[in-house]
C-alpha cells in the first residue's frame, strides 16, 4: 500500500514489485502528505489504511 506522493516509495517503483508478487494487489493510498501521512498528518489516509488492512486481514489465506 504506497502513499501517493511518497518520495521515499515512488508508486512506479512499488507497482513494479507488486507485479512481481502473484496474487497481490496494487492499492496505493491517496495522500498528498506522501510518507508523513503515516505519522497522523493526514486523517483520510490513515482511514484508508485502516480499511485496506482489515479487508486484507479479513481475506482467507
Amino acid at each position: 500500500m504506497p502513499i501517493s506522493r511518497d518520495m521515499f516509495f515512488p508508486l512506479a517503483d512499488c507497482q513494479a514489485e507488486q507485479q512481481l508478487i502473484p496474487g497481490s494487489e496494487f492499492r496505493p493510498i491517496a495522500s498528498i502528505d506522501g510518507h508523513l501521512a503515516l505519522f497522523g498528518t493526514d486523517p483520510e489516509a490513515l482511514a484508508q489504511i485502516d480499511l485496506y488492512l482489515k479487508t486484507l486481514l479479513s481475506t482467507p489465506a
